[in-house]
């Protein structure tokens, strides 16, 4: 299959455009705005979608640039602490929602299980400082309780 990655820079990274991959001869089957295969290749990488979101645009060449994984995280109000399914929404989903590269599912009772025996402070710190694939609070600059509300709030729906 091939793939193609134009960047389109500015002073930031505004838009990457991701040239489709071309399908076998027939009509292929859509999903949403976009063919299949376009739509399966979004799913593949919606961690790197998710985080190219709040800096700029993913567009799919040919199509109406609409390519987005996950809500986005509001700008916090100054003093207040967001609560953690806020925190998941806008940060956390991008990997937790699919179990994208190790992550634990949201509510996968059995892929929280060891992780829930190591304890909150182990999870805490994991999540606060970055573990294996994560990054440090999800790629995110908020402060830690924010991180500990997340984890709160993911936690909660498996126990």
């Amino acid at each position: 299959m091939k793939k193609a990655l134009a960047l389109l820079t500015g002073a930031l990274l505004s838009v990457i455009v991701v040239a489709a991959p071309s399908t076998a001869p027939g009509k292929a089957e859509q999903v949403g705005i976009y063919p299949a295969h376009i739509q399966a290749m979004i799913d593949r990488n919606a961690n790197l979608v998710g985080r190219i979101n709040p800096f700029g645009t993913v567009c799919i060449e040919g199509y109406e640039c609409a390519v987005k994984v996950s809500k986005g995280l509001a700008p916090a109000v100054e003093g207040e602490i967001r609560a953690g399914n806020v925190i998941y929404e806008g940060v956390c989903a991008n990997c937790h929602a699919a179990g994208l590269i190790g992550a634990p599912k949201y509510g996968d009772k059995a892929q929280w299980s060891a992780r829930l025996g190591k304890g909150t402070a182990t999870l805490y710190t994991h999540a606060i400082n970055g573990f294996n694939a994560m990054p440090a609070k999800g790629g995110a600059e908020i402060p830690d309780q924010e991180v500990k509300n997340a984890v709160d709030y993911m936690v909660a729906a498996v126990r």
